[in-house]
């Protein structure tokens, strides 16, 4: 059939979706608090290649659908016949909320549209669906073959000229299942259009239960020259356009560390240094932080402080969506740093980040960990040594810090938070004893003082036991039943900062009482792994060889997991096999096993785990299912409604850039209204495992903490994992061609 039809300017044109129909909803919202209704949109037509299309409209008003009867299309003048249409499908799901303290769900339909025969490049087709499946309108639609198809998805931030490059063909049609994919050619090209490399696609995964999609890859690793380039499948479109540059992290890794400065307290966020529309007049008030909760002197390692007396805090970063300060929680930034400093120390430079210290001869990631040190040996009690476990408001803050009008809470001494800061503080000590002496003094004696603490007082919570708030309270508990971990890596990275027995001997008798989970990361429950690469990076001939070889051993191990898992994935994701376990950022935050996987290679020089450092970013920045990106700002589509108090009451209201957002969650928590109902939006439903597709179950709403609420261990996570992937570090060459040479 001879498909050309001339268009009516009065007709509705589809518009290109950040991740599929879905983003219609989101690039709907006005106000600062959600979004508008869809209703006020009617429908809207995405096309995913020249043979399928999607129509998507509010849950209320467009019914579950159709018939070719039902579903009108005509091409040149001719409607097509059942003949002419191989399949139509659909799904639902929450899409966003409209209001802020009472939001309500707005839950999308989409009807999926698989046609026989695919359009002729230049060919456009009406598209009618009949009043009674759309509340009593009828309207009309154009289906046009897409220049830019989410059917490729491609790392949108690009690829160093020596690494791998992957793309994925796929698109998942509801319950038709996946798009058919007709070809199994690809090229890649320039900006001219001028073909630049030439490819057959590979089925990674058909029917693939994580995504929907038939998954086809294009691998054009041999493509190695610098460039601007897309990826191009005949019948579908192109995929966005990314580069092949030297260093593709780099403006990444700085958007994604200045979130630290964004995050600080006790200070304005100011021109130059702020993001436009993200500067503010200052922190919480000074004489706000902080006074003693009540239980705080009467608890097992109080001294009797009374409730309400004020203990001064300051500086610091707020740790996620409001403005909670946690010692367990921050302390997990010194490692990471740590460790990237131990694995590319030239990664990190005097004037990287643009921040009021700049040029001060420091590396500006340690002015930054020296901000956040000045608040927690403010948590830290200078009569005794032991650490206060959080500072934070009585209930959850909302408008920006300076907004805060009421006392904030010091919480009680917790072993925990005491053994996490002498590891932290230790670590302070050693990044800046050659830098600046004085304060590295300061943070070794505080390092000790919190461990003479530790010797001398019973842990609490006792082990087994988890920390409660009480009645009332509403900041994170974050309890964890043991502080072994905590105490452990404290004593390694005195250890290794000061070479005293006394800290050797801690380590090697109480290592084997710790579980190790090497496919973990480092946070405010598990510091056993930070514990080990303290160990094992102490250049000392009296620790045991067993237990340099066990915390060797333990590295290698997550390592070689998270390469196991790539080479499994579809979309070779770092991410465990159980689909029930996605979420907490377990594929939103792909880029974190790079520090894995560096930390391996720094031991064995194997290039399979340089290999794979530089693939594990791709399923965070676009290499996945919605052809997102989960961090905001980065890429070419990214999260708008992150839950942010500092994007959402920012003077613009966008978000701030550099954010990690959890991304997809197979099983979401259902404490809350909002969860609920995006639980129980899906369709298929999200139960059993196969129904709606794990990588799909996403919501850019700021309203859902599991998908949307960055904290800044992962900030940190991310913008190191990113820092040592450059061009002139170990774990590439400058010529770009020794990534292919060590494969």
């Amino acid at each position: 059939m001879k498909r050309t039809l001339a268009l009516c300017a009065a007709l509705l044109m589809a518009i290109g979706s950040a991740y599929g129909a879905a983003d219609v909803a989101a690039r709907s919202r006005a106000s600062e608090y959600g979004a508008t209704s869809l209703a006020a949109n009617g429908l809207v037509l995405q096309p995913l290649s020249g043979y399928a299309f999607t129509i998507a409209g509010p849950a209320e008003t467009l019914r579950s659908c159709c018939s070719v009867e039902q579903l009108r299309i005509a091409c040149a003048g001719a409607e097509l016949t059942a003949a002419d249409i191989s399949a139509i499908g659909e799904d639902a799901q929450v899409v966003g909320f409209r209001g802020w303290r009472t939001p309500v769900p707005l839950a999308e339909r989409r009807i999926h549209v698989l046609l026989a025969s695919p359009l002729e490049a230049a060919a456009s087709c009406l598209v009618q669906l009949e009043p009674a499946f759309n509340l009593g309108r009828r309207q009309t639609l154009v289906f046009a073959p897409p220049q830019r198809s989410l059917a490729i998805q491609v790392n949108q931030l690009g690829f160093h000229p020596g690494q791998r490059k992957y793309a994925y063909v796929g698109a998942w049609l509801g319950t038709a299942g996946p798009m058919p994919i007709r070809t199994t050619r690809f090229d890649v090209v320039g900006p001219d259009d001028q073909v630049a490399y030439e490819g057959t696609l590979i089925l990674r995964s058909r029917a693939d239960p994580w995504s929907g999609n038939d998954v086809w890859e294009a691998d054009f690793s041999a493509l190695q020259r610098p460039g601007q380039y897309r990826v191009r499948v005949a019948g579908i479109g192109s995929s966005d356009s990314f580069p092949i540059v030297a260093d593709p992290y780099r403006e990444a890794y700085q958007t994604v560390m200045r979130v630290l400065y964004h995050s600080r307290n006790s200070t304005a966020i100011e021109s130059p240094w702020a993001w436009p529309g993200h500067e503010r007049k200052g922190g919480i008030r000074p004489e706000l932080d902080g006074t003693f909760d009540p239980r705080v002197g009467t608890s097992p390692l109080g001294r009797g402080e009374r409730p309400d007396d004020r203990h001064p805090v300051a500086r610091g970063w707020f740790d996620a969506g409001d403005y909670g300060q946690y010692v367990p929680n921050a302390a997990p930034l010194w490692f990471v740093v740590s460790l990237g400093m131990d694995l590319d120390p030239g990664a990190f430079a005097d004037g990287d980040l643009g921040i009021p210290e700049s040029g001060n001869g420091v590396p500006d990631v340690l002015d930054e960990l020296d901000w956040g040190f000045e608040w927690a040996r403010s948590m830290q009690d200078p009569h005794d040594g032991g650490v206060y476990f959080r500072i934070a408001s009585l209930r959850w803050d909302d408008g920006l810090p300076s907004s805060v009008f009421l006392p904030r809470l010091i919480a009680e001494k917790t072993t925990h938070a005491t053994a996490s800061f002498a590891a932290l503080a230790a670590i302070h000590a050693r990044l800046l004893e050659s830098l600046r002496p004085e304060r590295a003094q300061q943070a070794a004696a505080a390092a000790e003082q919190a461990w003479a603490f530790l010797a001398s007082h019973p842990a609490w919570p006792e082990e087994g036991a988890r920390y409660r708030n009480r009645p009332g309270v509403s900041a994170g508990e974050y309890s964890d039943t043991s502080s072994l971990d905590n105490r452990l890596w404290a004593a390694a990275e005195l250890f290794r900062l000061t070479r005293r027995e006394e800290y050797l001997d801690f380590y090697e008798q109480n290592f084997s009482r710790v579980p190790l989970d090497p496919t973990g990361e480092v946070s405010y429950s598990q510091q056993a792994m930070a514990a080990v690469w303290a160990y094992l990076s102490t250049d000392d001939d009296r620790r045991a060889p067993a237990l340099v070889e066990s915390a060797r051993r333990a590295v290698l191990a997550g390592a070689d997991w998270r390469v196991r898992q790539m080479e499994a994935h579809p979309f070779r994701a770092p991410i465990h096999p159980d689909r029930a376990l996605v979420g907490w950022g377990s594929f939103g935050h792909s880029a974190r096993a790079v520090l894995s996987l560096a930390a391996a290679y720094r031991l064995t020089g194997d290039g399979r785990y340089r290999l794979a450092a530089w693939d594990a970013p791709a399923p965070q920045f676009g290499a996945n299912p919605l052809a997102l990106s989960f961090v905001t700002g980065l890429g070419v589509r990214s999260p708008r409604y992150p839950l942010s108090k500092l994007s959402q009451y920012s003077r613009d209201g966008n978000a701030l850039p550099g954010l990690p957002v959890n991304g997809p969650f197979a099983r979401l928590p259902t404490p809350w209204p909002t969860t609920r109902a995006v639980v129980d939006g899906y369709g298929p439903a999200a139960e059993p495992a196969d129904g709606y597709p794990v990588l799909r179950r996403y919501t850019d709403a700021r309203h859902l903490p599991p998908m949307s609420e960055p904290t800044i261990s992962e900030v940190a996570r991310i913008g190191v994992a990113l820092a040592l992937l450059r061009d002139a570090g170990p774990l590439a060459a400058a010529t770009g061609t020794r990534l292919q040479a060590q494969q």
